[in-house]
């Protein structure tokens, strides 16, 4: 029964792709995009999922033509024949932390985009209209994409998912408007972000998969986020059972969590982040 519901699952994304696709082309079609080349460099994480990350580089390339940088901790790293593509080949299993931190460290363009690599872009995905926000609202550090769950079709939400008691007080607060654009507390990791802002928080390296909320708990009072409408896709990989062994080993880095977080919680005093650590993994390497 798992293998026809895996088997129904990867026959439905596989038509939901080309068709939201398809359908943002049409929707987008006769509209310019800016060439973001000279400003961005697209950071994605990437384990065991060779063909997910092709598939990302070719939905990237529909509205990106500059340079890419892979973080790649599976026990092959990604090959490609995209001049514009860097691949940091990674221990194995070292964890989204490292490799986020790793391809921060490789960047040396104003702006970031910080993704994973089961997220489709297409025409409808504005990362031209959030580097011009950036360009004149400084007092913004990163614009996140609406995150778009395939082939459900549904918006990903995190006002579900708070974060950690003893977080520094927002520099500005969630819901404030901002050229039109809401302030959060937390966003989708699929983002466009000043570089030295990133630089200031960087991920903590002692957790190998639960990076999210802790990178938002560290970045609050600090960062300052906004989420735009316009759409990036999330296509995932149920049926892919070593990555997913791999993906919920979490016990361990939940179990630190809770230890770091109720410890500094109740010292009662606001957590500052740590500098992102920049070069001292590549260097190696």
């Amino acid at each position: 029964m798992e293998a026809v519901r895996n088997l129904a699952r990867r026959a439905a994304l596989a038509a939901a792709v080309p068709a939201v696709t398809a359908l943002d082309a049409w929707r987008c079609r006769g509209r310019d995009t800016a060439d973001l080349a000279s400003d961005v460099t697209v950071c994605v994480k990437t384990f065991e999922r060779p063909a997910v990350m092709a598939r990302f580089v070719r939905s990237t390339r529909r509205i990106f033509s500059g340079r890419i940088v892979v973080a790649d901790d599976s026990r092959r790293p990604f090959a490609t024949e995209d001049p514009g593509v860097t691949v940091i080949g990674l221990p194995f299993n070292s964890g989204v932390a490292v490799g986020r931190n790793a391809a921060l460290a490789a960047v040396d363009t104003e702006f970031t985009l910080v993704t994973d690599d089961d997220i489709v872009f297409t025409r409808a995905t504005g990362w031209d209209q959030a580097l011009q926000y950036l360009q004149e609202h400084p007092e913004v550090d990163a614009v996140a994409a609406s995150l778009v769950e395939l082939p459900r079709w549904y918006q990903v939400g995190m006002g579900d998912s708070p974060l950690f008691h003893g977080a520094a007080p927002a520099t500005i607060a969630p819901g404030t408007l901002i050229g039109g654009l809401p302030v959060v507390a937390k966003a989708p990791q699929v983002y466009l972000a000043r570089t030295a802002s990133l630089r200031k928080v960087g991920w903590d390296e002692d957790l190998r998969m639960v990076d999210h909320r802790d990178f938002f708990f560290r970045a609050s009072g600090t960062l300052v986020f906004v989420t735009a409408p316009f759409p990036a896709y999330h296509s995932r990989t149920p049926w892919n059972r070593f990555f997913t062994e791999h993906r919920n080993d979490v016990e361990g880095d939940f179990s630190l969590l809770r230890r770091k977080w109720s410890e500094r919680a109740a010292a009662g005093a606001p957590v500052r982040p740590r500098p992102a650590p920049v070069g001292s993994l590549t260097s190696d390497l």
